[in-house]
């Protein structure tokens, strides 16, 4: 299968990597990514609540399209619509760029991605100071896509989190929902890796939307949902790896 050609493509806080069959598609991706950065950008002038808020907040009436889904998915998990920033603006530019007629895109944005194709990919795990960090990676297959992987950490990053856990991540078919999602799991991870896991499990079985979600603390995991095959890197990561389970 012939490799995806990538490129990086930065503006002011995006920090975005994409992967596609052609230049063409890349081109689109990052097209769409700043259309939709920007109509955000000038929602939030007029309506500053909406970027401070830690709460979800409707949008207004005449809002665009990216702060409407943002702040849906916000709702649904009650947490506010900034949480769901970067997988929503990944799944926008993957869906600019198939309109133009890509046929696989991936867009990795701050950590979040967004993947649309007929092929199988697989997607690393990265857990900040755990020990299993990159040794833990997803074999997603072409049938589940398109598809969310949003990862949120209390441990790695600039964004804020309640909670304790190395890794939370989530697969949904909203990039918007797996990424607030990934927040709002990521904030009931306290008390330790067995009892944080636990509650973060529980967090995410209330959810309604999700289709697997993974969480990373320390040596320890636990998953839950139609989980895809979780490949690890090697036998020392295997047998390092403490389970939990609700």
């Amino acid at each position: 299968m012939p490799e995806l050609i990538s490129e990086r493509f930065t503006y002011k806080e995006t920090d975005a990597l994409i992967k596609a069959d052609n230049r063409s598609a890349i081109e689109a991706a990052k097209k769409s990514l700043l259309e939709h950065r920007n109509s955000l950008e000038r929602y939030i002038v007029r309506n500053p609540i909406f970027m401070t808020t830690l709460e979800p907040i409707e949008a207004d009436a005449d809002a665009p399209r990216v702060a409407v889904m943002m702040a849906e998915a916000a709702a649904t998990v009650g947490v506010g619509p900034m949480a769901a920033v970067a997988g929503t603006l990944a799944q926008l530019a993957v869906e600019g760029a198939v309109t133009a007629g890509a046929k696989n895109i991936v867009v990795e944005n701050g950590g979040d991605i967004f993947i649309h194709g007929n092929r199988p990919y697989t997607v690393a795990i990265h857990a900040g100071g755990s020990p299993l960090s990159n040794k833990l990676a997803l074999e997603i297959d072409a049938a589940r896509l398109p598809l969310a992987v949003c990862t949120s950490s209390a441990t790695i990053g600039p964004s804020l989190s309640f909670g304790e856990a190395d890794a939370v991540t989530v697969l949904a078919k909203s990039g918007a929902l797996a990424d607030a999602a990934s927040t709002a799991i990521c904030n009931e991870t306290r008390g330790g890796p067995e009892d944080g896991i636990k509650a973060g499990l529980r967090r995410a079985t209330a959810v309604r939307g999700l289709g697997a979600v993974l969480i990373i603390y320390k040596k320890y995991v636990g998953s839950c949902g139609d989980m895809p095959k979780i490949v690890i890197a090697d036998k020392l990561s295997e047998e390092l790896i403490k389970r939990v389970q609700l």
